[in-house]
């Protein structure tokens, strides 16, 4: 991988950490660290760029807060709900639709920082959505 390949990757996993920081705190996360293991996990095996990921993090931001807003997301007590878990769900779906609609246009999904270099973290799978919501509403 070249250097300037790797100083890109670099750039855009400190976006995608600092969205995820954002969303943790506006979320009441009780793990930041973790949280951020998880996106960048997900941003590694989704094989999209960087920025297109940076953005999928912040719609996934305004759709939960939106449903906190209507009260969709039930965890916490009203007006200090803990809706992290509710967030990377969403940001795992948008994702995948990312995904699927990429692939029905055809349109290669590339891999972000350079051929055949594997992921910083191992395998784990997400958290699931709270039962009783649905994901396929995202704006």
């Amino acid at each position: 991988m070249s250097r300037r390949q790797h100083e890109r990757g670099s750039r855009f996993q400190m976006d995608i950490e600092q969205e995820v920081r954002t969303a943790a705190a506006a979320f009441r996360d009780n793990d930041v660290e973790a949280s951020i293991a998880v996106a960048v996990r997900l941003w590694w095996s989704s094989r999209l760029r960087g920025r297109r990921f940076a953005q999928l993090l912040r719609q996934a931001r305004r759709v939960t807060q939106a449903r906190i807003s209507v009260s969709a997301v039930e965890r916490g007590e009203p007006g200090r709900r803990q809706a992290m878990p509710y967030f990377l769900a969403i940001l795992r779906d948008l994702v995948d639709e990312d995904r699927r609609s990429r692939a029905a246009d055809g349109s290669p999904v590339t891999q972000h920082g350079g051929m055949g270099r594997t992921a910083p973290f191992p395998r784990n799978p997400l958290p699931q959505c709270p039962s009783g919501t649905r994901l396929s509403d995202h704006e």
